[in-house]
This record gives structure tokens, sequence and C-alpha cells, in this order.
């Protein structure tokens, strides 16, 4: 495995960029998030500011880090060892909260009617109380194998022509 520093042939080539969120709407900032490898976001006042850290790193996981800061007045940075109190903190401007059940094409939450319908319903893969009965306690001395064959509603067996249902 080669990386830049091995080949001279290859030149590495590192951009910085600065980005003003309240001067750019969100597409801009959007696309030039997308192709930084970190992402450095600053956000509070002097005497409590956050540096929100992304660090994406090909073939890995993403890190995310904060790191809480205050400004003096000679412009030195004095760093904070806990987190600022809840009321505080911010969230990442960029993620929005999604409520997944917003879109869908399907209702989530079932009328008693419905939850006494869905109850009630006898799905294909319940035990018959025979076939139950006979998997719970089987007979002692009984080696050969029983099919327990359960007809449904939609069953239509043709004794002459067994593959009549077939698209042949």
């Amino acid at each position: 495995m080669s990386t830049a520093g091995d080949n001279p042939l290859i030149e590495q080539v590192r951009v910085l960029g600065l980005l003003h969120e309240e001067l750019h709407g969100p597409g801009p900032v959007g696309a030039v998030s997308s192709l930084a490898h970190t992402e450095v976001t600053l956000s509070g006042k002097m005497d409590q500011t956050s540096a929100s850290i992304l660090c994406r790193r090909p073939q890995q996981r993403a890190t995310y880090q904060t790191w809480w800061f205050s400004i003096l007045p000679d412009f030195s940075l004095d760093l904070h060892e806990g987190l600022p109190l809840h009321s505080e903190l911010h969230r990442d401007p960029h993620t929005t909260q999604v409520d997944p059940a917003s879109h869908l094409t399907f209702n989530l939450h079932l009328s008693k009617k419905e939850r006494e319908a869905k109850d009630s319903l006898t799905l294909p893969f319940q035990f018959s109380s025979e076939k139950q009965q006979a998997l719970l306690h089987p007979v002692p001395g009984q080696t050969t194998g029983r099919i327990f064959y359960e007809p449904d509603a939609f069953d239509d067996v043709d004794q002459e022509d067994p593959d009549d249902d077939l698209d042949i």
C-alpha cells in the first residue's frame, strides 16, 4: 500500500476554506460540507464558545467531537473541561430532526375494532392443536414421520391435473 508520502510523483494538496453560514444558504453550505474531510463548526459567544469537529476518513467511521472554550481578552483560548449546562448546548445546524412517520402510506396506529380483528386472525404459521400436541408429546417408538396438511381457503386441488394452476 503506497501513500502520497511514499510516491514522489503524487502531490498531496490540502485546502482550508472558511464559510460563514449566515451569508450563504443551506445549498452551498451542504455542498462544501459534503466535500470536506474535516468540518469545524464554531458557535457561541466570547465567554462560552464551542467547536464541533466532524472528521470523515475514507473507509472508516466518522468521528464527532465538541470542544468548549472561552476567548480571553488577549485572544488566547481557555479550554473548559466539562460540558456546559443542558440549556447552553447547541445542536449541529446541518442536522434536522425528521419524523419517520410523517410521510408513511399506511397507518401505524390501530383502532379498537382493527386491533380485535387482528387479534382474532389465525396466522398461517400457527400450529393447529393436533400438530402442536404431536410435536410437544411425541409417541415413543414412533420413528416414521408424519405430514400435517392444513388446507386453507385458497387451496384448489384438482386431482385430474394437479399442475392446472401453474402458468406454463
